[in-house]
């Protein structure tokens, strides 16, 4: 059984157009090593052993990238946007030494935006219902499990495509479908601001329209239902704008 320390960590963060790999480093609170995944677009790629450069647009390529060029066993997925804790090296590697059978380990992340709130869960496994509540900065695992199980993010959705989010529960549902064990932590590694929201504007048609899309790539089986109980959830957060009948229309659109 593999005994795991703080060098197995390494925190891959997706970002664009960086201008200092130390100022970044410093605002995120990484103590542990770390790769970044820079995707820059009319400014320099930026010079430094630790970034990797690409002249792209994509979350999930993005995510991939990280993937395929991690070192470290233990990879936490992060944005720009958060600030770990002081002690988040040792609450991972203690839940991965105490629980060593969990391929994905997934911890709470506070958002400091109270109209993105993040969910606080019970300890335990992940399912297919509790992954919908999940948000990718949440998300760690174990690199060799997602390698040899051949799990990426899909790269049609996420940040960058026209699917423009969802990805992060398209990875944690395909990880389940190919029988990984996930769980989530009820322990706080960090906070993240999710001020900028790139896939969020508002409660409109186009909204529904891609959930509906995302719903279908999760469960071609079962989409249907996954669209009639978000109808009923968000209800009054979008029915000044749109009835209850449109938005499951705008959802249900080929």
């Amino acid at each position: 059984m593999i005994k795991y320390n703080e060098n197995d960590i390494e925190v891959a963060v997706s970002t664009q157009n960086l201008k200092s790999y130390d100022a970044l480093i410093k605002k995120m609170n990484i103590t542990s090593d770390c790769l970044i995944i820079n995707q820059y677009d009319g400014t320099a790629p930026l010079n430094n052993k630790k970034v990797i450069n690409k002249n792209e647009k994509g979350l999930s390529k993005s995510r991939n990238e990280a993937i395929k060029n991690a070192k470290n066993d233990i990879i936490l997925i992060a944005d720009d946007d958060v600030s770990y804790n002081d002690n988040y090296k040792e609450i991972v590697v203690d839940a991965y030494n105490k629980y060593p059978n969990a391929d994905i380990i997934c911890f709470y992340v506070k958002s400091n935006n109270n109209k993105r709130k993040t969910k606080k869960m019970f300890t335990g496994k992940v399912g297919y219902l509790r992954a919908m509540k999940i948000i990718s900065c949440e998300i760690s695992f174990k690199r060799t499990s997602i390698i040899n199980n051949n799990l990426k993010f899909d790269e049609n959705y996420g940040s960058g495509t026209k699917f423009n989010r969802g990805e992060e529960q398209i990875f944690l549902y395909e990880a389940l479908k190919k029988g990984l064990k996930v769980l989530f932590i009820n322990k706080q590694i960090g906070e993240v601001s999710q001020n900028d929201s790139i896939w969020f504007s508002k409660y409109d048609e186009n909204f529904f329209y891609i959930q509906g899309q995302v719903f279908k790539r999760l469960s071609p089986k079962f989409y249907k239902l996954l669209i009639f109980q978000y109808a009923i959830r968000k209800y009054f957060l979008y029915h000044h704008s749109l009835s209850f009948k449109a938005t499951i229309s705008c959802m249900l659109k080929d």
